[in-house]
């Protein structure tokens, strides 16, 4: 900085002002002291600002995957939203492993990070370090939390499944339902209560594919297996059965593979609908019925949760639920 101020014919002080209030200084000052920064390839170091300030302009995001078209879609509308409000992003897997979620979490202290979002790992194991770091900084839920009493961002889950649902009962099917595996919460169990709530208010007993418990995020292959041992049982005829709601559009993926290996036709023979509407669900065969969820603004939210912090408003709890739209197609 002293190199800076040099070069740009101004005080110490004056380039500490304009990297913290910028707007503040005259045209004539901020143009000299930018075109010093270029010559000099000068960029202030995050880490010491955080230090000096006790925290800093950026935010993290920990995150079970990054290859889930989902996150890649919020990770996008929050970057997008961290650069108008003049913050950085710095990301971090957790890959569905508690110890991994708490390393990120600690690594985020560390560098003392305006707030974290964060799709928590459907496990309690880091509830009380959970519960500890609220009380020094901000952390929005994204699609998952562990405990109720938190900030949250996230889908209308029990809504959308319950609208798929009612759609297929509307064109006279009698639908089973296929739930993801227990990678998050409360996703998957709000998506089930909504499938059941439809077929309740239609006076239709539920009918589940059996599956197992064990999380996985290999959606494709897990539906795959379970729908084609389901299938195979001759339990969907028995109930007669003539849709499958999948709680996700790689459920279904996975679901229509299984029902060819088995000699139906997907969208003939046993109706299928997905959750997410994926770039890829338009262009399979069947086009793939399926819910679009509103991820912009869910990635949006997340970032004014954060925001609302900064600027002394984050009292309350900040919960928000978004709502999306059905997505007619071949499929069913």
């Amino acid at each position: 900085m002293h190199d800076v101020a040099a070069r740009a014919g101004v005080s110490r002080a004056t380039v500490s002002k304009y990297f913290n209030d910028r707007e503040g200084l005259k045209a004539d000052t901020r143009a000299r002291i930018e075109q010093a920064c270029r010559d000099l390839e000068y960029v202030p170091d995050p880490h010491a600002v955080s230090l000096v300030r006790g925290r800093s302009r950026m935010v993290g995001v920990i995150l079970p995957v990054v290859n889930e078209p989902f996150f890649a879609e919020a990770l996008r509308a929050i970057e997008a939203k961290a650069k108008a409000l003049g913050m950085d992003v710095i990301i971090q897997c957790s890959y569905n492993d508690p110890a991994e979620e708490a390393a990120a979490l600690m690594t985020m202290r560390s560098m003392k990070v305006a707030g974290v979002i964060l799709t928590a790992v459907a496990s309690t194991a880091n509830l009380d370090l959970l519960l500890r770091l609220e009380q020094e900084m901000r952390i929005v839920y994204m699609d998952s939390y562990v405990h109720e009493d938190c900030n949250y961002v996230m889908n209308d889950n029990r809504l959308s499944m319950a609208m798929l649902t009612r759609y297929l009962l509307g064109r006279g099917h009698r639908p089973a339902y296929l739930g993801a595996p227990p990678v998050a919460h409360p996703s998957p169990e709000e998506r089930l209560a909504g499938y059941q709530d439809a077929m309740t208010e239609a006076g239709m007993q539920p009918h589940l594919v059996p599956a197992s418990t064990q999380p996985s995020w290999d959606f494709e292959a897990y539906a795959f297996r379970h729908v084609l041992d389901w299938l195979a049982s001759g339990a969907w005829k028995r109930a007669g059965v003539t849709a499958l709601a999948c709680g996700t559009d790689r459920l279904a993926i996975g679901a229509m593979s299984a029902c060819r290996r088995f000699g139906l036709e997907p969208g003939k023979d046993l109706a299928i609908v997905g959750h997410d509407d994926l770039p890829i669900s338009a262009y399979l065969y069947p086009p793939l019925t399926t819910f679009r969820q509103d991820v912009a603004a869910i990635g949006v939210a997340a970032m004014e949760c954060l925001q609302a912090q900064l600027d002394g408003a984050g009292t309350t709890p900040y919960r928000k639920r978004f709502t999306g739209g059905l997505v007619p197609r071949e499929s069913a």
